[in-house]
């Protein structure tokens, strides 16, 4: 019975991550989410159910648009993918609980606003507002991280950001809601290492594009997607590798 709920929360996975890939497309353009049906971004033709399929739809089409030809990026598969990767380390680790069901929803939030980040460097505060509200909920249905561990996280990295932000400008307004509620949802230990995850991923990202010279010194690289994913890494492992850290300084 087990494998069957895997194969299912990994279809709703695939599923919903398509949607996300509409919301990242049209958010930014300001574009109804619900309404309408879906096209081609590039000759605007509307797609029916044979394009739509999540992967399956990418493969089959051999990553081209069917009716203009034109080709279709291969990130629309890698989120569906994603996504669905996330379901499913979330189901494994929580169950079917309503604590799996706010931590999937914050999974594919953050996905999002990553994407919408990285192409137009903002962050819409929608997102903020559904992690903090998720953070909220998970506070008084879970145990696993205190209520005085998250106050103290949504304002241990925010604040010192905020005062960066105010003096140099160099940190964004979005980024710093951002950290201070994904502070609220982990509690300040798991954000004091979504923080170092997400500078060392985005040292690694400057770094390869300088090295191939692709950017410069002053170059702008949206924070948004590394404080994303470096939550989603802690939110589902940052306790156990907090722990391994502590049993390894003790040898």
């Amino acid at each position: 019975m087990d494998i069957f709920i895997y194969v299912y929360t990994v279809l709703v996975g695939l599923v919903i991550g398509s949607f996300l890939n509409v919301l990242i497309y049209r958010i930014p353009l300001k574009l109804s989410s619900v309404k309408g049906t879906s096209f081609c971004p590039k000759c605007k033709h509307k797609l029916v159910w044979i394009d739509l399929f999540p992967v399956f739809s990418y493969i089959f089409l051999l990553g081209k648009c069917r009716y203009c030809k034109a080709g279709i990026s291969p990130r629309y598969p890698v989120i569906e993918l994603l996504n669905a990767l996330c379901y499913y380390l979330v189901y494994s680790l929580f169950g079917l609980t309503p604590a799996a069901f706010i931590y999937a929803i914050i999974c594919s939030c953050l996905i999002v606003l990553a994407m919408i980040d990285y192409d137009h460097k903002i962050i819409p505060d929608r997102f903020n507002i559904i992690i903090g509200v998720g953070a909220l909920i998970l506070g008084f249905i879970t145990k696993d991280v205190t209520w005085l561990e998250r106050i103290i996280g949504f304002f241990a990295v925010s604040l010192p950001l905020l005062i960066i932000a105010l003096i140099t400008g160099g940190i964004g307004e979005g980024d710093v809601k951002l950290i201070a509620v994904c502070g609220l949802l982990l509690g300040w230990k798991s954000i004091l290492l979504t923080m170092l995850f997400a500078s060392v991923f985005a040292a690694v990202f400057g770094i390869s594009l300088m090295a191939k010279n692709k950017a410069k010194g002053k170059t702008q690289i949206p924070f948004g997607p590394f404080i994303a994913f470096s939550v989603i890494i802690c939110m589902l492992y940052g306790e156990k590798i907090i722990n391994l850290y502590i049993s390894f300084l003790m040898q």
